[in-house]
C-alpha cells in the first residue's frame, strides 16, 4: 500500500470520484511480472558496469607482466565486443553500451600514458565524450547522457584547472573572459539534456532525461557557487562584483525554472535553494566581516530566515 496516496485520498476536500480513484492506485497491488523485468535490467546494467570498472581497474594496475600490444588488443577487444553486443542484443543493448562508454575512456587513458601523446587531461574527457557521443544519442537512456554528462563535466573541470578545493577558494584568480568562458561552459552542459528532449531523433522514451539534467545542475551550480564564493573572499574588486552578481542571476534563474514549467522537478528545485543559501550566507558573512558586526548573531538569524521566512524547508 501507498501510504501517502492513502493519507491524500482522505482528505475531504476531494470529491467521492478522486478519492476512490486515489484510493484505488493506494491500494493495488504491486505487478510482480514488472517488478521481475526491472530487477533484471537492473542486474544487466550492474553486470556492464562491473566488466568495465574491472577492465578499467586492471588497465590502472598497470601490470608489467603483459606486453604493450596485448594490453591494447584486449581494450580494443572489449570495446569492440560491446559495441557488437549492443547491435545484436536488443535486451543488452543498454548495458553493453555503458560498458562501452567506460571502455572508450579505459581505452584513451591507456594510450594516453603509455605513448605520452602530451595532451592536457582536459583533451582525454573532451575526446571520450565526443566519441561516445554517437552511441550515446542512438540509445536514447537517461543512464547513458548521465554519464556522459559526468564525463563532459570531469573535462570542463580539467580545462580550468582547479580541482583542489583550496586552490578554488585561495588561489590564483582567473581573469574576467576565462571566467565568463567558464560559466558559459557550465550553462551549456545545463542545457544538453534540455536539448536532447526538444529532437525528435534524440528524445527519450519519458521525454526529459531528469537524472541527466538534475546531475548537470548540480555540476553547475556548484561550479558557479565556488566561482562566488571565491570572488567574495577576493577584495571587491569590479570583477569581483561583476562575478557575484552573474553568479546569483544563474542561480536565481535556476531556482525560477525549477519551480514551474517544464524544467519543473522537486530535486532541481532543492539544489537551486541550496544553492541560493550558500551565496545568500557568502554574500552575509563578506558583509558582516567588513561591518566589524556580530559574526555569529548575524550568520545564525541569516540562516533561521533562510530556513524559516525564505520557504526553504516547507512544513
Amino acid at each position: 500500500m501507498d501510504h501517502t496516496l492513502y493519507q491524500v485520498a482522505q482528505q475531504p476536500s476531494r470529491s467521492g470520484a478522486q478519492m476512490a480513484q486515489l484510493y484505488q492506485l493506494a491500494t493495488a497491488p504491486g505487478n510482480p511480472r514488472s517488478l521481475a523485468a526491472r530487477l533484471g535490467w537492473g542486474l544487466l546494467l550492474v553486470a556492464g558496469l562491473l566488466l568495465a570498472s574491472g577492465l578499467i581497474f586492471w588497465i590502472a594496475a598497470n601490470w608489467q607482466t603483459q606486453t604493450r600490444m596485448f594490453k591494447l588488443g584486449l581494450i580494443e577487444g572489449a570495446l569492440a565486443l560491446s559495441v557488437l553486443a549492443a547491435c545484436l542484443w536488443p535486451r543488452g543493448r543498454l548495458p553493453a553500451l555503458l560498458c562501452a562508454t567506460l571502455a572508450l575512456g579505459g581505452l584513451l587513458a591507456f594510450i594516453g600514458q603509455t605513448y605520452q601523446t602530451g595532451a592536457d587531461a582536459w583533451q582525454l574527457f573532451a575526446v571520450w565524450a565526443a566519441l561516445s557521443l554517437v552511441w550515446v544519442a542512438s540509445a536514447r537512456s537517461d543512464v547513458l547522457w548521465t554519464v556522459w554528462v559526468l564525463v563532459a563535466a570531469t573535462g570542463i573541470v580539467m580545462w580550468t584547472g582547479r580541482i583542489d578545493l583550496w586552490n578554488v577558494l585561495f588561489g590564483a584568480r582567473q581573469g574576467m573572459a576565462l571566467m565568463l568562458w567558464n560559466m558559459g561552459l557550465w550553462l551549456a552542459l545545463l542545457l544538453v539534456p534540455t536539448l536532447v528532449s526538444c529532437v525528435a531523433v534524440l528524445r527519450l522514451p519519458q521525454g526529459m532525461g531528469w537524472w541527466s539534467h538534475r546531475v548537470a545542475l548540480a555540476c553547475a551550480l556548484t561550479a558557479w557557487v565556488a566561482m562566488g564564493v571565491s570572488s567574495l573572499v577576493d577584495s571587491m574588486l569590479r570583477q569581483s562584483v561583476s562575478v557575484v552578481f552573474l553568479v546569483c542571476v544563474l542561480v536565481a534563474g535556476a531556482l525560477l525554472l525549477s519551480l514551474r514549467g517544464r524544467w519543473q522537478d522537486f530535486i532541481s528545485v532543492c539544489l537551486s535553494a541550496l544553492a541560493a543559501n550558500v551565496m545568500v550566507l557568502s554574500l552575509v558573512t563578506r558583509w558582516a566581516v567588513e561591518s566589524d558586526e556580530a559574526e555569529v548573531v548575524m550568520l545564525a538569524c541569516s540562516a533561521a530566515g533562510l530556513l524559516c521566512l525564505g520557504g526553504t524547508v516547507m512544513g
